[in-house]
């Protein structure tokens, strides 16, 4: 039996991004829409989303090799090429994200931040709790933001409806199992596959910024 050669792909940080901003999701979900009077839990949970937002995009350019958008935002023409290979049984051949991933990433984030960023000027339903910027436009404008933000949700959690549907489909049509490779960070070498050279950037350069990024979004939201 041939046994089979695993290479390491995702850094530990791009994986604790990944799973942290699951759970934060979910507890932003939940503390707005199941749970009544838990909307203080509802802020401090994107708090954290917004924080490792931030540090995911600062990690895109400053991180190790398959973390930095350089490395999987690719041009319309790659993504059309891509798309037509959707329907072949196989795994991709990309080391890391493939075009359509790499996309979905970059939408991910967008929308991520977009929702955190309009619930720094929302405000509840009742009026009782705001969100720590709000008090900085009129009362007008934050019910609109609060509106646009509650939209916005729902609109988020269809994209990510699609993109759990997505893991689904490259698991059981195509073969790849992408939720271990973000577990464990490693992934299957096939034949094919293309294995460019990879840097990885220590711990202590993601922990320096993840700090960074944690102190200026405290700062943000306590000293305004």
């Amino acid at each position: 039996m041939q046994t089979k050669q695993h290479i390491k792909v995702w850094d530990l940080p791009v994986r604790l991004f990944h799973w942290g901003a699951v759970a934060c999701f979910l507890v932003s979900w939940a503390s707005a829409s199941w749970f009544d009077n838990a909307m203080e839990i509802h802020l401090y949970s994107g708090y954290a989303m917004l924080t490792l937002v931030l540090f995911r995009i600062i990690w895109g350019f400053a991180g190790s090799t398959t973390a930095r958008f350089s490395n999987f935002v690719r041009d319309p023409r790659s993504l059309a090429a891509y798309a037509r290979t959707l329907r072949h049984r196989a795994p991709s051949l990309y080391l890391g994200h493939n075009p359509g991933g790499g996309w979905a990433v970059v939408i991910m984030l967008a929308l991520l931040l977009f929702q955190v960023l309009t619930g720094l000027f929302s405000t509840d339903d009742s009026g009782s709790v705001r969100g720590p910027l709000a008090h900085l436009i009129s009362d007008d404008a934050s019910d609109t933001i609060s509106a646009i933000h509650s939209v916005a949700f729902d609109f988020l959690i269809a994209v990510i409806g699609i993109h759990i549907a997505a893991v689904f489909f490259y698991r059981i049509f195509k073969h790849d199992n992408l939720i271990t490779a973000m577990i464990n960070g490693t992934r299957n070498i096939i034949p094919g596959m293309t294995i460019p050279e990879l840097r990885f950037a220590g711990l202590r350069r993601a922990a320096i910024i993840f700090i960074l990024v944690a102190v200026t979004v405290i700062v943000l939201i306590r000293f305004n």
